[in-house]
């Protein structure tokens, strides 16, 4: 790849540089956790809020400006908790001029496949059967529930080709998707596949939950799917090193409420926040979905009293620790929004788990560290650093082109290296001083941000009015992203060539395209490999061809569940073979024909006795 994330997002000195100082220290509160800006969303309707204002301070001509500036309100409040002052601004707490050393984590060793898999196969282990078969059956549900006499069917071959379909168009991109079926575009891949008005049809009707079992999660529609794709995720090993930070789904539309977030630094501003845990390669492990405080209630990590009592950073870094297979062997690197001196000591304490984090000057306990204003002075030269210990926590101040200080408990300051910085007095790039606790640091923070690179090169076009579509393209991405890393993972353990993540997506989408089944037999669940028997199955690959025509005659099968539900009013079927002729708003959910049902006639139950005699 030719794009690197430093291209994509600029320097992560240039993206997380907002250094919040009080002007005066005894006018502030030590213990607040100033919003950098990151987590807003600016609207037209909250332009004037004064709780949510707070004071940039840059320096100028050797004096500090205040500048203030208005920040609207959040899309989804923070259930941010105050830390206890007694555990970060404790005074007695005794720091020392101290560095900490650690034995090194070991190197990660990936197992020896036997062979090298087709990209389709890993694909289909993250995008499992599971996940096919309720998209499947979720999808025809919603067709029936939305009109009980409709003839949309579907089932797991069609619905992998739709899939297929996507990742194609994702990579080569028309105005519209009319165009790939017009006689001046014309793509044999797809139109060979599927129709135009068969593909609407199913970009039209595709559900992922039932609506009637809606519950107060926010992310009811969409939570199977990503519940699912956790699941898959997290049987993939990770790595020793993992970084967690935030990833923004873009949406600009209005229909998901306040579940749109905005952050300013990220490549999409607008859309849906994921809190990701990924390993240093780039494979994101785990995901959690934030709806503001509700976040963490059907989240499927569950949380100890202590816990929720935890700013709301610091219980998004504890639920995803926790599924992470080693944290005795393992580092956590997130950067300032996450970090602070009660996480550090918590997670070594509960995990015996290292962690290295950038930090707000509020959170890291008043250490006796040379102030931010004094080391941004011009006197002070570059490379400069300051640092001290508690409990064997580390906190370091450098200055770089900014003024960074870090917490960890993972490396100290030795061994110091020389690194390579552009002088604009000399014009030229001189070496400068840099503490290893630095060097680490930036190795291993870039995983999440690289994967959000690639899931960016190659989107899936599913532009609709319907919110949590933007979330399923997203899934798709993503898998397609992870099979890839995960798959150059085994190619170098066997040291053989691997193919580019844009012959990796044709590949995807060729296999997809031409399946048969919907996923490889070696990895369907035994679900999809019994017998279609029965006529009508509740069951993915029990459903019919969608062109049979049906017959006159209902065929009745006892094995079903035949329920009373809802429908347009339509002439009752068991009335006509009396010659009367009436009408009724109910109907059989698995008949689909209209029948009587109220304290006059019971035509519902008569006409299944004929059916089952």
């Amino acid at each position: 790849m030719s794009l690197n994330t430093n291209v994509f997002y600029g320097s992560r000195a240039q993206r997380r540089r907002d250094y919040i100082v009080p002007e005066l220290h005894d006018d502030s509160d030590p213990n607040e956790e100033v919003d950098s800006g990151d987590d807003y969303e600016p609207q037209a309707n909250d332009a004037s809020s004064s709780e949510d204002e707070h004071e940039n301070v840059s320096k100028r001509s050797g004096q500090v400006n205040v500048k203030r500036r208005n920040v609207r309100k959040q899309a989804v409040k923070d259930d941010e908790v105050e830390v206890d002052e007694t555990t970060v601004n404790n005074t007695n707490a005794t720091w020392s001029k101290l560095d900490i050393t650690n034995t090194p984590l070991p190197d990660y060793k990936h197992e020896v496949p036997t062979h090298i898999k087709e990209p389709f196969q890993y694909f289909c282990q993250l995008f499992t059967a599971e996940m096919l078969e309720s998209l499947v059956f979720n999808t025809n549900l919603y067709a029936t529930q939305k009109d009980v006499n409709t003839n949309f069917n579907t089932n797991s071959e069609e619905l992998m080709q739709f899939v297929g379909i996507l990742i194609f168009m994702s990579m080569d991109t028309l105005p519209s998707l009319e165009d790939y079926w017009s006689h001046n575009h014309c793509h044999p891949d797809i139109t060979t596949v599927m129709t135009s008005k068969r593909f609407r049809s199913l970009r039209t009707a595709i559900h992922i939950n039932d609506n009637t079992k809606a519950t107060a999660d926010r992310f009811h529609k969409v939570r199977p799917l990503f519940e699912g794709l956790r699941k898959a995720c997290l049987t993939v090993p990770g790595t020793p090193k993992q970084s967690v930070d935030e990833v923004m789904v873009g949406y600009k539309g209005t229909r998901a409420g306040n579940l749109r977030q905005y952050i300013r630094t990220k490549p999409d501003k607008w859309g849906f926040k994921l809190f990701c845990r990924a390993s240093d390669d780039g494979f994101i492990h785990d995901i959690m979905m934030y709806q503001g405080q509700t976040t963490f209630d059907y989240h499927s990590v569950s949380l100890t009293e202590e816990e929720k009592k935890m700013p709301i950073s610091s219980k998004v870094v504890i639920c995803l620790a926790k599924t992470m297979d080693h944290t005795k062997t393992s580092a956590i690197y997130a950067d300032n929004f996450f970090t602070s001196l009660p996480l550090v000591k918590y997670l070594h304490a509960t995990f015996n788990c290292r962690y290295t984090g950038t930090a707000r000057d509020s959170r890291i306990g008043k250490p006796p560290l040379m102030s931010v204003n004094d080391m941004e002075k011009t006197k002070v030269k570059r490379s400069a650093m300051d640092y001290c210990s508690l409990d064997s926590v580390l906190a370091v101040r450098w200055k770089d082109s900014k003024v960074v200080t870090l917490l960890t408990n993972d490396i100290g300051i030795n061994p110091v290296t020389k690194i390579k910085r552009y002088s604009k007095e000399l014009k030229q790039k001189v070496e400068v001083d840099c503490p290893a606790v630095i060097k680490n640091y930036n190795a291993h923070i870039g995983g999440i941000d690289k994967n959000d690179m690639l899931v960016h090169l190659y989107k899936s076009p599913l532009i609709a009015k319907r919110w949590y579509m933007r979330l399923f393209g997203y899934v798709i991405d993503l898998c397609c992203v992870n099979g890839w890393l995960l798959y150059r993972r085994e190619c170098g353990v066997l040291k053989e060539k691997y193919m580019n993540l844009k012959e990796f997506r044709f590949s995807i989408s060729n296999s997809a395209r031409k399946s048969t089944n919907g996923i490889p037999r070696s990895l369907r669940s035994p679900s999809c490999s019994t017998s279609r028997s029965s006529s009508r199955s509740s069951s993915v690959d029990d459903i019919p061809n969608r062109h049979r025509k049906r017959s006159n005659d209902t065929i009745f099968d006892e094995t079903q569940k035949h329920w009373p539900v809802s429908a347009k009013r339509l002439s009752c079927k068991h009335c006509i073979t009396k010659n009367k002729r009436t009408y009724s708003s109910f109907a059989c959910s698995f008949c689909k024909v209209n029948l009587c049902l109220n304290s006059m006639r019971n035509c519902f139950l008569e006409f299944h006795r004929q059916q089952h005699a």
